[in-house]
């Protein structure tokens, strides 16, 4: 962010291990019905004083903050049996967030496509610092952004409109309009900046120069970036350049005055923006966007930022309205650690996600912006989740500046517990998100009973692992719905303000895959 780059976020996979043991008797037991997608009669109760997740904020630098929640893994029967599923090395005990550990709220701030899917699909790239296969069945470009649709005209919040309030209250305004607009890589209409306007709200000129220089990056052949990167005169060096002069300003040293160096500014996006145009009415950018397959980390970063910034971060101090001790403790997972674990879960375009306890909605947006992939959240407290919808309609208007399609977006407002939509979500889901970081126990264990609908193969994302330690299956605790889970990843995430908005160290992660599977195996070997 950079807040992203942090090394000691580094994810260390330990292989699961997995043997069955069995022993011959005397006399076949008597047979007991196995955990199924009918509920088990110790099926803890839906009700829970709410259920908000913590989630990742767009940026290290943008106000963040996102759902955590303390908990106690479900967990079913230890018996000392001969038939033990999962022996695991003993895990040294996680912390538990305590009220010292309350969420932090800051508030600053390719591949060319191949004619054979075999040969695209091991081509590979890097999200947040973590390889994973490019998706070749991606498809980027956005016909909406590329059409004459409404004229290129959309509901949007432009940087200006965050600084006109703040303008209106300075008693000497400056009496030159220094507002510039900045063309973005697709037909759609300019973004109006205000360059006089605090770097408190949004950096103009910086956020300029570097959509600038993204778009240079992702957008462009190597040959049609060159007048874009030379390093004397190139577009991107006329805009560093003006603002190396501005911010160097000083009274009385000679310089031309603020009002003439912020022209010079304005002349300089003037330029770009004839520039990018020209690739784009010609056709060059939506060719070389049908060529990619995926979008590069700072690109996604800064689209979720960006939207972000215009929705949430101005009224972040709602978030902190939550009962301290409650299932609704706010946190937010960061854009980086969101990559990397949803990167480690496989997550595909064709897949569908669900974050439960959505919170503002950034994770949701981030999967369906990153990986393409129908996305849901759900969401209990009603200031989260009123800031969800203004960031979702922002994050839409962003994208389709941008030329991107991102994948469809859901987001519901209620219990996850009780929420039918959630439910058949969850049914066709192939990765989930729970932040579970201060879950109570009996909202863990609900979890592991919903967690019965889903398919074999769903993957599941949490802070706090739902399989106890040492979890074993017995003939006493065979109808344990948590049989049916199985942890195959651990990792670990850093705490310097890179991977989450809360304070109290680092933390683990866990990813747990439905797999009735092994309990099959299981009572075939005792004969059940």
């Amino acid at each position: 962010m950079s807040l992203f780059g942090n090394k000691n976020c580094a994810i260390k996979p330990r292989p699961a291990i997995t043997r069955i043991i069995s022993q011959p008797v005397a006399k076949k037991p008597a047979s007991t019905p196995l955990p199924s997608k009918t509920k088990s009669q110790n099926t803890v109760h839906r009700g829970r004083d709410s259920t908000s997740i913590a989630r990742s904020s767009p940026s290290g630098s943008s106000a963040s903050a996102h759902r955590s929640r303390t908990s106690t893994p479900a967990g079913g029967e230890r018996q000392t049996d001969a038939s033990k599923l999962h022996p695991r090395p003993k895990r040294p005990k996680l912390q538990r967030a305590s009220p010292s550990h309350q969420p932090i709220f800051d508030s600053d701030d390719d591949d060319e496509a191949s004619s054979s899917d075999d040969a695209a699909s091991h081509k590979r790239r890097k999200m947040g610092g973590v390889q994973t296969v490019v998706d070749s069945k991606r498809s980027l470009r956005s016909r909406k952004a590329f059409s004459n649709q409404d004229g290129g005209l959309f509901p949007m919040i432009h940087a200006a409109d965050l600084v006109a309030p703040l303008s209106r209250s300075n008693p000497n305004p400056s009496q030159g309009n220094f507002t510039v607009k900045l063309k973005y890589p697709s037909a759609s209409q300019r973004e109006r900046y205000d360059l006089q306007g605090g770097k408190d709200v949004i950096n103009s000129i910086q956020e300029i120069i570097d959509v600038a220089s993204i778009v240079t990056d992702f957008y462009m052949t190597e040959k049609q970036a060159e007048p874009f990167r030379d390093p004397n005169n190139g577009y991107i060096r006329q805009l560093e350049k003006a603002r190396n002069n501005l911010t160097n300003k000083k009274k009385g040293d000679g310089r031309p005055d603020v009002e003439t160096l912020l022209n010079d500014f304005k002349t300089a996006v003037r330029n770009y923006n004839v520039a990018i145009d020209k690739l784009r009415t010609d056709g060059s950018v939506e060719k070389n966007l049908d060529d990619k397959h995926h979008l590069p980390f700072k690109m996604v970063r800064m689209i979720t930022t960006q939207a972000y910034d215009r929705t949430v971060s101005p009224r972040v101090d709602d978030l902190k309205k939550y009962e301290a001790g409650s299932n609704n403790v706010y946190g937010e997972l960061r854009p980086k650690l969101v990559s990397e674990i949803l990167g480690e879960a496989d997550l595909k375009s064709d897949h569908v996600f669900v974050d439960l306890g959505s919170g503002v909605g950034n994770v949701v947006l981030q999967a369906a912006l990153e990986f393409g992939c129908e996305s849901w959240g759900c969401e209990m407290m009603v200031n989260a989740y009123t800031l969800a919808d203004a960031y979702k309609k922002e994050f839409t208007a962003r994208c389709r500046l941008w030329g991107i399609a991102p994948g469809s977006v859901r987001l519901e407002h209620g219990d996850f517990l009780e929420n039918a939509k959630i439910h058949s979500a969850l049914e066709r889901a192939d990765v989930i998100l729970v932040n579970n970081q201060v879950f109570s126990s009996d909202l863990n264990r609900a979890l592991v009973d919903l967690f019965l609908d889903l398919k074999d193969g769903c993957k599941i994302i949490s802070l706090k692992p739902f399989v106890p330690k040492d979890h074993e299956i017995t003939t006493r605790n065979i109808n344990d719905a948590v049989n049916n889970l199985k942890v195959i990843k651990k990792g670990a995430y850093s705490g310097q303000g890179d991977a989450v908005s809360w304070s109290g160290g680092g933390g683990d992660y866990f990813i747990t895959v439905k797999d009735a599977a092994h309990m099959r195996e299981y009572a075939e070997a005792l004969g059940i």
